[in-house]
């Protein structure tokens, strides 16, 4: 025992019961058994000696001794002494107790646990249940299970523990990937300072923390590792596009990685439809190396299935699907007006889930544009009367337009740049030329985007009569070696993403977010999920600023966002209107292959990290004292119990004497 406190000394007090007993005892005797005759000289005797000795000196006797003890061990214990260990297993922890356990629900804790043969996730859930079965009345419990977004449980009483371990034994693995920081980051925030804090972290050690964050914590963080196989095949990425050779026809490409210690050389199936398209013995180097596959499609197509015929620890990231086809409501509906396409058209029909119908100007006057088409691009040409009420992109616009327009600038260089401008996320535009372009006057609600010395080159702009928004390339794309550069069809991306609705992804990462705008007249978008139950999802609208009652209401924001997207498998899309009529389906797949999710590797550092992470103040010494009067009871008790028969035996030496005394004389 070593740093002996004393929680409560006013339990000290009790200690006044040592004097009552000792007056006790020098008040009491206990007399001698005689057999004498008569009483009658005897009383007068012992009535003068108590007279003149009421008091007299306790005697020593091993009951006088016991009653001691028995006082000083009860004063002691209620003074709560406490130590810096426990002693013999009979201390207690001094104060409530509040544990965070932080439960990995990533994809990689689908593993195969080899001890056991369950998921590594239902070994993880089982640590948490005991950690949880240890805690008594007064304890405190968080729970944060950690996938593809985080989800806090917590109980401060008895029946909340109970239901807190009810709710674990039920939960399925959320999946994604599991996001250590941000769970460390929110344990530091429920720290209670009346309280012993313990941060326990149960994973496969497949994650990372940053230590500046595990400094914050403000309390010690224990490591619960859970080992799993290491040999895993997964397919971590899969696309498709355009076929470069065959039009009308897509490509397939697929990326698989192992991450074992050893090659592995596996069969790898491409199926189109439910239809094998081939099937090839691939070898793939040990550590993280990775081959790349490429498979024309058959037109037509509606889904890709690519399959590694592996036995390894993960078996769900063996395979991944992509959707080919996702429907006319889905897809990015583009018009395309122009006497002779240009390079352009093939920039637009690589766009994901781009569909592009070409017209001519006099067709396109007598086409529905509203509502049939996303976006209206004009390249050479403008519409006989007006642009039409869907978003435009104007490519070269004829003088004498809609757009005025003043001279010509002879071979303009781009010396005006808006670098943060997302229309130029990822373009570099040095070394690039622009031939001849008109001088274009803007107006106030233009905004230039690229410019020249002599005016804009490209800028973004609110349509005349239409107010819809307009984006325009001043210059003539074939008199420009922008095409034939890797930054055209990333400014086109770039244009059809602020122009028109993201279509719908094929497919995509394991627990990213689904980011897309629905149609115009979608009021929610309900998803359906692999497994477990649809969700609606309220297009969220801008309230505006200022706005008075009886204001006409703001139009809704046309992006929503999906983040449960930690389960592997295909999810249905569905978009609603104000009526909950359906007016568009479409779907896409979450693969379970990811490049880290399906390392499962150990994090070597994360021990030495995790172990960084300090209480704060005195915190950990007072949560490191053991409470000793449980102890101090039981040394109580068995003194009562040795008080008791010291007591009891003088009683049946006396009862055998008087026994023989008046016994009758044979």
């Amino acid at each position: 025992m070593s740093g002996l406190q004393l929680l409560a000394p006013a339990g000290l007090i009790a200690l006044l019961g040592l004097p009552l007993v000792v007056l006790y005892h020098m008040r009491q005797t206990t007399p001698v058994v005689r057999d004498v005759p008569s009483l009658r000289f005897w009383r007068m005797a012992m009535r003068e000696e108590a007279d003149q000795d009421r008091f007299k000196r306790p005697p020593i006797t091993l009951l006088f001794i016991l009653h001691l003890l028995l006082i000083a061990l009860l004063a002691f214990a209620l003074a709560r002494p406490a130590a810096s260990r426990a002693i013999g297993g009979f201390a207690s922890r001094t104060e409530p107790s509040h544990v965070i356990l932080l439960l990995d629900g990533s994809t990689s804790m689908s593993a195969t646990d080899p001890q056991t043969g369950e998921p590594l996730f239902d070994s993880a859930r089982n640590v948490a249940l005991d950690r949880l079965e240890g805690l008594r009345e007064g304890d405190v419990a968080t729970v944060i299970l950690m996938g593809t977004h985080s989800s806090t449980y917590e109980a401060t009483d008895t029946a909340g523990l109970r239901s807190v371990a009810d709710r674990l034994r039920s939960v399925s693995l959320p999946g994604g990937r599991a996001d250590l920081n941000a769970a460390l980051e929110l344990t530091a925030d429920l720290m209670l300072p009346s309280m012993r804090d313990e941060v326990v972290v149960i994973t496969d050690g497949a994650v990372a923390a940053d230590p500046s964050i595990v400094e914050r914590v403000g309390a010690s963080v224990e490591l619960v590792s859970l080992s799993g196989g290491n040999d895993n095949v997964a397919i971590t990425d899969i696309a498709t596009k355009a076929s470069p050779s065959n039009p009308g026809e897509q490509q397939l490409y697929a990326r698989i990685a192992n991450f074992g210690a050893a090659p592995v050389t596996a069969p790898v199936v491409i199926s189109a439809d439910g239809i094998e398209l081939s099937r090839a013995d691939v070898t793939i180097d040990p550590n993280g190396d990775a081959e790349e596959l490429t498979q024309d499609l058959p037109a037509g197509a509606a889904t890709v299935d690519v399959q590694v015929e592996a036995l390894d620890a993960l078996p769900a990231d063996n395979r991944a699907s992509s959707v080919l086809q996702q429907g006319n409501e889905f897809g990015l509906r583009i018009l395309y007006v122009a006497d002779v396409p240009t390079k352009l058209q093939r920039a637009l029909g690589v766009l994901p889930g781009a569909k592009i119908t070409l017209a001519s100007p006099t067709e396109a006057a007598a086409t529905r544009i509203e509502g049939a088409f996303d976006l209206a691009v004009y390249e050479h040409v403008l519409p006989p009367t007006s642009l039409p009420n869907t978003p435009v992109l104007l490519v070269n616009p004829p003088v004498g337009g809609l757009l005025p327009m003043d001279g010509v600038m002879a071979n303009p260089l781009a010396d005006r740049v808006s670098a943060q401008d997302p229309l130029l996320h990822g373009v570099e535009l040095a070394g690039v030329t622009f031939g001849q372009t008109p001088i274009h006057r803007l107006d106030a609600t233009a905004t230039e985007v690229v410019g020249a010395t002599g005016g804009p080159l490209i800028y973004r702009a609110t349509a005349p009569e239409t107010g819809q928004p307009m984006v325009v390339l001043a210059f003539d794309v074939a008199l420009s070696n922008l095409p034939q550069r890797v930054a055209f069809p990333i400014l086109m991306a770039n244009i059809a993403s602020e122009l028109a609705p993201s279509p719908l992804p094929a497919s995509t990462a394991l627990g990213e977010p689904l980011d897309y705008r629905p149609r115009p007249g979608a009021a929610t978008v309900r998803i359906t999920p692999p497994v477990g139950e649809p969700l609606d999802l309220a297009i969220a609208v801008d309230a505006g600023s200022g706005a008075d009652q009886g204001a006409a209401p703001a139009e809704p924001l046309r992006v929503t966002t999906y983040a449960d997207t930690g389960q592997p498998g295909q999810y249905l899309v569905t978009e609603l209107d104000a009526d909950g009529n359906e007016i568009g389906v479409g779907r896409f797949v979450v693969n379970a292959g990811h490049p880290r999710e399906s390392d499962l590797t150990p994090n070597p550092e994360l021990a030495g990290v995790l172990s960084q992470a300090k209480p704060i103040g005195d915190a950990g010494e007072a949560s490191s004292l053991a409470d000793l009067w449980p102890a101090l009871a039981v040394v109580a008790f068995l003194l009562l119990l040795f008080e008791w028969l010291v007591m009891l035996l003088p009683r049946r030496r006396v009862r055998r004497v008087r026994r023989l005394a008046t016994a009758p004389v044979r």
